[in-house]
C-alpha cells in the first residue's frame, strides 16, 4: 500500500510539503498518525488519518474513516488532497488548514465522503489528470541531451570555474562550510555601456536560441563572469551586466528575477538577498550605493556579442575594491580550523558585517 501511495502521488504539487505513512498494524511503527495522511491496517482494511504533522508545533492526525478497503482509501485520498490543494493558503500545511476550515473534520468528511458540495467527481478527475500526465523531470534531463545545455555553467564554453566562494573547515570531525558574508562593494559602477573604451573587444556569448525568455545566462570572460539577459518583449531585447552582485559579492546576477515596473523600468532582483537593480542602467534601486557595470550587446546572425574590457582589468578592479571594503569594515573571516573551539561569530553594529571574536572557554556539551 505504501508503494501504491508513493507511485500515485509522487507528482502532486501542493501548497506545502506532504508526508504520508502506512503502518501494517496497530503498533504504528511508521507513525502514520503524525502525517498529513496516514493509514493503519486493521483486520477489515485501513483506518485513515488526516492533517497531522510533527515539527515545532506537532499535531496528532484525526481519524477520518475506519475499516475502509484499498479502493475506497485511494478515492478518499484523491478527493482529500485535491480539496486541500485547491483551498489551502500558500505554504499552509494540512494541520493549520483543517483548523481554519469552517466545520473542521466533520465538514471535511461531508465534502470528501458524502459529496455535499457535488465536487468529488471533479476532484477525482483532477487527480487522475495529475497521475496520467506525471513526468519525472530528473529522468527527462538525464536522457534528453537537448536539456543538458541548461545546466552548463557558462553559455560560451564547456569550461567550469569554481565560483562557489565557500571555504570548508573541520567541525566535530566533519567537513562544514565556513560561512560568512563578504562586505558590500559600495560605490559607482566601474563600467558603463554608454562610454566603452577603445580597448574593449567584442566577445561571443553563445547563440540566441540557447537563452531563456526573460532570463539570463553567464558568459565566461577570462577569469571573470558577465550576466547576459534575453528580453524579447522589451525594446532592449538584450542586456549585459557584471555577474557579481555588489551585495555580499555573490556571483548570481544572471540567475536573478527579472520584472517590469509600471513606469517601464526593467528590474532585476538578486536571487539570494533580493537586492534590486535597474537592469538597463545598472543603478541600485533598493540600495542606491550598490551598482552594476553595464556593457554594450548586440545580436548578429543569431549569435550574441558583448563588448567587454580585458578580463584582467575587470578582475583587478573588483579585487582592489573588495580589499578596500574589507579594510573599511575591519572584515575578518573566521579562521580555518575547529570553528566552535576557536571562534564564534559576532556582528559589527555599525555595518552589519561578521567579525571573528575569540572564545574564552572550551564549549560545553550544551554549546554543541
Amino acid at each position: 500500500m505504501a508503494v501504491t501511495l508513493e507511485e500515485r502521488y509522487k507528482g502532486v504539487r501542493a501548497p506545502h510539503k506532504l508526508k504520508m505513512g502506512v503502518s501494517g498494524c496497530l503498533r504504528e511503527c511508521s507513525e502514520a498518525q503524525g502525517k498529513d495522511m496516514g493509514l493503519v491496517a486493521t483486520s477489515k482494511g485501513y483506518n485513515m488519518y488526516v492533517c497531522g504533522n510533527a515539527g515545532a508545533k506537532p499535531r496528532h492526525a484525526t481519524l477520518f474513516a475506519s475499516d475502509v478497503d484499498e479502493h475506497t482509501v485511494l478515492k478518499y485520498v484523491d478527493r482529500y488532497l485535491m480539496f486541500y490543494i485547491n483551498t489551502a493558503k500558500h505554504l499552509q500545511r494540512t494541520a493549520p488548514w483543517l483548523e481554519e476550515l469552517p466545520g473542521g473534520i466533520d465538514y471535511l468528511k461531508k465534502v470528501v465522503i458524502d459529496d455535499c458540495l457535488g465536487i468529488c467527481a471533479e476532484l477525482e478527475a483532477l487527480m487522475e489528470s495529475n497521475v496520467r500526465n506525471y513526468k519525472c523531470e530528473w529522468r527527462e534531463v538525464a536522457y534528453d541531451t537537448s536539456l543538458h545545455k541548461q545546466f552548463k555553467q557558462y553559455v560560451n564554453t564547456d569550461e567550469n570555474m569554481d565560483t562557489e566562494q565557500i571555504e570548508y573547515i573541520e567541525m566535530r570531525n566533519q567537513r562544514h562550510p565556513n560561512t560568512y558574508d563578504l562586505p558590500d562593494l559600495v560605490g559607482p559602477a566601474f563600467f558603463n555601456k554608454e562610454a566603452p573604451a577603445d580597448s574593449w573587444k567584442w566577445v561571443e556569448a553563445g547563440v540566441a536560441a540557447d537563452y531563456p525568455k526573460n532570463g539570463g545566462l553567464t558568459l565566461k570572460h577570462g577569469n571573470t563572469e558577465i550576466a547576459v539577459f534575453h528580453l524579447p518583449d522589451q525594446t532592449d531585447k538584450w542586456l549585459a551586466t557584471q555577474n557579481i552582485c555588489p551585495h555580499k559579492q555573490v556571483c548570481v546576477i544572471s540567475r536573478g528575477l527579472v520584472g517590469v515596473k509600471p513606469d517601464g523600468m526593467i528590474t532585476l532582483a538578486d536571487p539570494i538577498y533580493k537586492t534590486i537593480y535597474d537592469l538597463r542602467t545598472g543603478k541600485g534601486v533598493s540600495h542606491p550605493h550598490l551598482n552594476l557595470s553595464t556593457f554594450p550587446i548586440k545580436e548578429e546572425g543569431g549569435k550574441i556579442m558583448v563588448r567587454l574590457p580585458p578580463s584582467e582589468e575587470i578582475a583587478a578592479l573588483f579585487k582592489n575594491l573588495s580589499d578596500e571594503m574589507k579594510k573599511q569594515t575591519s572584515f575578518n573571516p573566521p579562521k580555518r580550523g575547529h570553528h566552535l573551539e576557536n571562534f564564534s561569530t559576532g556582528w559589527n553594529n555599525e555595518r552589519n558585517f561578521p567579525v571573528a571574536t575569540k572564545m574564552t572557554k572550551q564549549p560545553s556539551p550544551v554549546d554543541w
